[in-house]
């Protein structure tokens, strides 16, 4: 199984788009994921992509203070995702409120957005990640996303800075 993730497009959507074309000509995509700022660029990508199912989370640029919305559970290819944007959990700050969420809870990889800088870290046998902005990265390291492979009981991850 492979997810594309990505977060913090606020409305640059062309990125997005020529990615996911990209790595479609070179595998199958079963998700993408996106985590919030902006709901509208998740929903666009799923116009474009009809045939990909788009899971997103709404972010603080989404005014959305539903906390269904904000953060959202799945499971794919036999693993537990917990996946937000941030800004419920004060990632801005520090990201060991993740690391407290990956010791309580059975998830196997939590996926948050927010910062837009990206981050990988692997906590009591949870990968907490990062994709950065596919907009621009606040730490001047341009746009990034990620990249997830599930194959059986394998995890690999890779944030990748274009």
């Amino acid at each position: 199984m492979k997810i594309l993730v990505f977060s913090d497009s606020h409305g640059y959507c062309d990125k997005m788009i020529a990615l996911t074309r990209e790595l479609k000509l070179k595998t199958t995509l079963d998700y993408i994921i996106h985590l919030g700022d902006l709901v509208r660029d998740a929903k666009y990508l799923q116009e474009k992509f009809p045939d990909i199912p788009v899971l997103f989370v709404s972010g603080n640029c989404d005014y959305s203070f539903d906390r269904k919305e904000q953060e959202k559970e799945y499971n794919l290819g036999g693993k537990k995702f917990f996946i937000l944007h941030g800004q419920t959990r004060g990632v801005k700050f520090s990201h060991e409120s993740l690391r407290a969420i990956a010791e309580q809870k059975d998830y196997d990889i939590i996926l948050y957005g927010h910062t837009h800088v990206p981050m990988e870290d692997y906590h009591e046998g949870t990968y907490i990640i990062n994709p950065g902005s596919i907009n621009r990265n606040s730490d001047g390291s341009g746009k990034s996303y990620c990249v997830i492979d599930i194959t059986g009981d394998s995890v690999g991850t890779r944030v990748v800075r274009t």
